[in-house]
């Protein structure tokens, strides 16, 4: 028996939120950043061997990256590329629900082109 058509469909929308979530997270940690710079002096990156002054390193409250959260370039582009192919997946789906099903479904939560 071939599986619900409404499930498969829900299905593929749950991994595609997961891939955007996945995408935003990167996105949140670079804006992070981002926005920590226009500040300089008063921002660190820890995990790191690279010699902040004392009066960064030991300061509280200044906005640190921890590198190892930092996402590699590599890391960026399987976010990116999990978020299309996921995209794909629920456009063929939606394309392939019967009219009376597409009733029953909220359309795909991000632009399908």
């Amino acid at each position: 028996m071939s599986e619900d058509p409404i499930r498969k469909y829900s299905g593929a929308i749950a991994e595609l939120e997961q891939a955007m979530a996945r995408v935003q997270r990167v996105q949140s940690i670079i804006g992070e950043v981002h926005s920590a710079l226009h500040k300089p002096f008063e921002f660190m990156v820890s995990n790191v061997d690279v010699g902040f002054p004392p009066e960064v390193a030991m300061a509280r409250g200044i906005p640190s990256l921890n590198a190892d959260n930092w996402p590699s370039a590599k890391q960026i582009a399987e976010a990116l590329a999990t978020l299309h192919q996921k995209r794909k997946q629920v456009s063929s789906i939606w394309a392939s629900l019967s009219e009376n099903d597409k009733k029953i479904v909220n359309p795909p939560p991000f632009e399908i082109s």
